[in-house]
């Protein structure tokens, strides 16, 4: 889970997902209050996870799998990577650049 760069507090699973859907480049630490940022290296790692649910749903639209089957798919890779996600992001307290 992440941990606060300025107070060394852990977030919960549900503080991050929380965190991760708003707008914005920061997020404020539940603990401290103090600004954090995804880490650069973090978003390298995470970025393939963009594109893992629309190319399974892709892959089995390809195959000729049944649209049903194929949306089930997709929302169920959807489910996982944001249960997986915050377990492998690490923050910052510094703004860096988006690449």
């Amino acid at each position: 889970m992440p941990k606060c760069q300025n107070c060394g507090a852990l977030w919960t699973w549900a503080q991050t997902v929380c965190r991760l859907c708003t707008l914005g480049d920061g997020m404020k630490c539940p603990s401290c209050r103090e600004e954090q940022f995804v880490s650069m290296e973090s978003r390298k790692k995470t970025s393939l996870f963009v594109f893992a649910a629309p190319l399974i749903m892709f892959i089995s639209v390809a195959f000729g799998i049944n649209p049903f089957a194929s949306l089930a798919l997709f929302l169920a890779s959807f489910f996982v990577i944001l249960g997986i996600y915050p377990f492998v992001i690490e923050l910052t307290d510094e703004r860096g650049p988006m690449w």
